[in-house]
């Protein structure tokens, strides 16, 4: 009954998705055979991304049937970026019986730490913005090779900013973006995104609306006019920029840099921390309405509050900048406190 329906799911995947749409079986794929501790020395070379022209996401991704490749090939024609798929460092089998049968032995290696070896590292992510990672759901789970990947690179994608996409014949992602979160514990997942053979016909558009909610586009980061000062922050290996105020407050914090700080988060609602000396706010006008993104200085405590949630009017308030892009969702990641370097962006 397995194979007659796996056969039947295949012709109706085939009609229905035209290009991204279909997604890899729920009920998994092969294992390696003998499961590598990645502990081990078996370590293959460095993987080299396909490159794109926007050099800011990489798609990295797991397939064996086809459904999650062509999903990624989406997001990388929509973006530009770079990509590299997963491989198992044993390839597998065609049979569907014994893809699954061998599935169910890498799950359970992997429950008592036995990974199975792939045969794919990357060096350094430190320049991506986002890192997209996709996968075929097996048995509620993230694809084993995909498992192995993530177990590996868990050090490297400590802070980076990842976007969960997955195919599934029906199975929810909640499991499995929870596995992710354990494999990688330091991580920023964001929004997640999963298409079942039900969503097929709709991949396309859900695709670019996800794209969307998460400010991924093909168009580099604008180059801030001359004259204009602007400040970067190294946040958990992750590069963010602002643009700063023309106002006296703004650039005495600019001719402050570099500063190593660690913010505190207040609220709930900003990281803030305490220039020493306090900065020059004489003769700054003062009231803003902060919306995410924006510096900020507290004027009774001399605080500088960066905003990640929108807060009221304040006349105590006095804006010297705004966080470029979606930056601030680097910040407002983190739950608690968080260091970061600040530089002069040249």
């Amino acid at each position: 009954m397995k194979r007659l329906w796996f056969l039947s799911f295949l012709l109706s995947a085939a009609l229905v998705c035209s290009s991204c749409g279909s997604d890899e079986p729920e009920n998994p794929q092969p294992t390696p055979e003998q499961p590598e501790n990645p502990g081990g020395a078996d370590h293959p070379d460095p993987t080299d991304p396909t490159p794109g022209e926007n050099g800011r996401y990489l798609v990295v991704f797991a397939s064996r049937s086809g459904n999650t490749e062509r999903v990624a090939q989406t997001i990388r024609a929509t973006l530009g970026c770079d990509m590299l798929e997963v491989e198992p460092s044993e390839p597998y089998e065609e049979d569907y019986n014994a893809t699954l049968e061998r599935a169910q032995t890498e799950l359970d290696g992997i429950a008592e730490g036995n990974f199975p070896a792939i045969r794919t590292v990357v060096e350094d992510f430190s320049k991506y913005d986002i890192v997209f990672v996709g996968f075929p759901i097996w048995y509620n789970r993230i694809a084993t090779p995909m498992q192995t990947f993530l177990h590996r690179h868990a050090d490297k994608l400590a802070g980076k900013r990842m976007a969960l996409f997955a195919t599934s014949g029906g199975s929810g992602i909640s499991q499995s973006a929870s596995d992710a979160r354990t494999l990688c514990p330091d991580a920023q997942f964001t929004e997640n995104l999963l298409l079942t053979s039900a969503s097929g016909g709709q991949a396309d558009a859900r695709i670019a609306q996800w794209l969307e909610r998460l400010g991924a586009s093909r168009e580099e980061t604008p180059e801030a006019p001359a004259g204009t000062l602007s400040l970067k922050m190294t946040v958990g290996g992750q590069t963010i920029t602002a643009t700063m105020e023309d106002n006296a407050a703004a650039r005495d914090l600019m001719s402050s840099l570099p500063l190593e700080v660690t913010l505190t988060d207040y609220n709930r609602t900003e990281k803030i921390f305490y220039p020493d000396p306090a900065l020059d706010t004489e003769g700054v006008t003062r009231g803003c309405a902060p919306v995410p993104g924006d510096i900020t200085i507290y004027a009774p405590w001399g605080n500088v509050a960066i905003f990640y949630k929108e807060w009221p009017q304040s006349g105590s308030l006095i804006k010297i900048g705004h966080i470029d892009g979606n930056g601030i969702d680097v910040l407002g990641a983190y739950s608690g406190d968080v260091h970061v370097r600040i530089e002069n962006n040249e």
